[in-house]
């Protein structure tokens, strides 16, 4: 892992935590540096692990939401009309026949992506704890989420 810090108004370092050592940076500083691009990573990385499951982009996720939301108002409802549920009704014939169909569907999907969201917070979290706990820069280098598979 290389870091890039300041040294003054003029000079950075550009290099491994030891090196940053070796120059005299004191190695608390190392530490914090190595620990903050550590859990910046490992941010990084979940939102690659996410997409890996869902389409990118807020719009998505409010599209997302709201498909949930209409599909729970359908499975409420006693006779839901697709004309009420415009998000649904646009899946007709691709995520099911009939607007029920649809939204057990989206319904299904949402439970799956709960559980995988979940695994995928859960491994973030405790990497990241991981390396607010780590006592020198090599161990917080090193934490390695357990993304689900």
């Amino acid at each position: 892992m290389q870091l890039t810090l300041k040294h003054d108004d003029a000079h950075y370092y550009a290099a491994t935590p030891a090196q940053l050592v070796a120059l005299g940076v004191p190695e608390a500083v190392v530490l914090a540096a190595v620990k903050d691009a550590r859990k910046a990573e490992i941010d990084a990385e979940a939102e690659r692990q996410r997409l890996r499951w869902i389409t990118p982009g807020a719009g998505q996720a409010m599209t997302y939401s709201r498909k949930v939301g209409e599909a729970k108002a359908v499975q409420a409802a006693d006779e839901p009309e697709p004309a009420d549920y415009p998000l649904l009704a646009a899946s007709i014939g691709i995520d099911g026949e009939d607007i029920e169909t649809v939204a057990a569907t989206v319904i299904a999907m949402d439970a799956a992506w709960a559980q995988i969201g979940a695994a995928i917070e859960g491994a973030r979290l405790a990497a990241k704890r991981a390396i607010d706990l780590a006592a020198n820069a090599e161990a917080a280098a090193a934490v390695v989420p357990a993304w689900p598979a």
